[in-house]
């Protein structure tokens, strides 16, 4: 117990202003990548949904005193697998100098 105050006590530990600006400069380039890959996979999800809300089969049919009345609905999309979803591109073209 007399080393855990002991140690809660020391102030004489130093930082240098290098090694906090290496630190930062380090957290700040990992921390792009992870936000431009959330950024792709929120848009993908975006474009998940809009193609589930698309694929959606809204054909109704009920009868009502020997009436009928029926919907069908012909409309059909197609999200070929193993491209981006809902037809979105995510590359950036090469450009020239």
């Amino acid at each position: 117990m007399r080393i855990a105050r002991q140690f809660w006590k020391d102030e004489d530990g130093s930082v240098s202003p290098v090694t906090t600006i290496l630190i930062v400069t380090l957290l700040v380039l990992g921390i792009i990548p992870g936000l431009v890959t959330f950024r792709d996979q929120v848009v993908q999800k975006f474009g998940d949904t809009a193609v589930a809300l698309e694929s959606l089969d809204q054909s109704y049919s009920f009868t009502v005193n020997g009436v009928t009345s029926e919907y069908v609905d012909t409309t059909t999309v197609i999200d070929p697998v193993g491209d981006a979803p809902a037809g979105l591109d995510l590359t950036i073209p090469a450009t020239g100098e």
